[in-house]
C-alpha cells in the first residue's frame, strides 16, 4: 500500500527520508475520514504534549476501533504482514541502506517483549510491525527530543489530514536535531532532552499524505517543536509505524 517513488534521502546524522503521495489518493481519503475519534485517546504527557491510541495505549479502544473500521483493518493486517516488513527493508537497501538482517522472522500477532526459544536457536531475528495514532493539539502540542527506544528499528510516520487542513506557520514538522552538548549524541537508550539543549538541522514539513521514515541509530535525535497554533485548530493526526525486533 505504500509507495516510495517520490522519495529524497538524507544520510547524516543519520538515514531518514522524505516520501509524498505515499498513499494512492482514495486509500489516504479513506483513512484521513475514518481516523478514529479523540475520545478513544489515551494522553501521553511523559512523550511532550500528544494523546496515543495503540496496542499499548488504550488496546481495547484500539482493538475496538480496529474491528469497526474495514478500511483501517486492511491496513493493519497489510502493516502486520511479512511482505510489509520484507517489502520496507528491501526499499532501505536499494537506498544503501542495508541492516544486515538475513535471518528474520517476521511475527503477526501483538508485540511482545522477548524472542521465541525456536528463532535463538535457529539464530533468527524476530521482527513485528505496529502501528500507533497520534494526535497532537496545534496549540502547544509537541514531542521532545528524544532518539527511540533500543527495540527499534525503523519508524514511519504518516500524516492523516484533509488538504488545506493544516497551516505550515503552526509548525508541526519533524525535526532532526543533535544536543548541543556533543559529548551527549551517543543516546541508545533513549533519554530525552528538552528543546533548549538540542540545535535543529533540518524540519520536514508537515503536509497531506506524507511519511517520515527514520533508521534508529545510537544518534537519532528528532523532535516536533512545540506548535503555535490557535485553540480551535484541528489536531496534528498521525500515523506511526515501528518496526521492531526481539531478542
Amino acid at each position: 500500500m505504500l509507495r516510495f517513488e517520490h522519495s529524497a534521502f538524507d544520510y547524516e546524522p543519520y538515514p531518514i527520508c522524505y516520501s509524498t503521495d505515499v498513499l494512492d489518493a482514495k486509500t489516504y481519503q479513506r483513512l484521513v475520514e475514518t481516523y478514529p475519534d479523540p475520545e478513544l485517546f489515551e494522553y501521553k504527557p511523559n512523550l511532550g504534549h500528544k494523546y496515543s491510541l495503540s496496542e499499548v495505549n488504550n488496546p481495547a479502544n484500539y482493538q475496538k476501533f480496529l474491528d469497526g473500521s474495514p478500511a483501517w483493518k486492511t491496513f493493519y493486517e497489510h502493516v502486520k504482514s511479512p511482505g510489509f516488513v520484507s517489502s520496507i527493508l528491501e526499499m532501505l537497501a536499494a537506498n544503501n541502506i542495508d541492516l544486515g538482517l538475513r535471518r528474520i522472522r517476521v511475527l503477526s500477532g501483538k508485540s511482545k517483549r522477548k524472542a521465541s526459544l525456536l528463532s535463538r536457536i535457529r539464530r533468527q531475528t524476530e521482527l513485528n510491525a505496529r502501528f500507533e495514532f497520534s494526535m497532537m493539539p496545534a496549540d502547544g502540542g509537541q514531542i521532545v527530543p528524544h532518539t527511540d527506544s533500543p527495540d527499534k528499528l525503523i519508524t514511519l510516520v504518516i500524516s492523516m489530514m484533509e488538504p488545506g487542513e493544516w497551516d505550515m506557520r503552526w509548525g508541526g514538522g519533524t525535526s532532526v536535531c543533535l544536543p548541543s552538548d556533543r559529548t551527549r549524541v551517543f543516546n541508545h537508550l533513549n533519554k530525552a532532552l528538552p528543546f533548549d539543549e538540542v540545535d535543529t538541522l533540518k524540519t520536514f514539513p508537515f503536509e497531506p499524505n506524507q511519511c517520515v521514515l527514520f533508521v534508529k541509530t545510537y544518534n537519532s535525535w528528532h523532535h516536533v517543536a512545540p506548535m503555535h497554533g490557535p485553540e480551535d485548530a484541528p489536531l496534528r493526526k498521525t500515523l506511526t509505524i515501528n518496526i521492531e525486533s526481539r531478542t
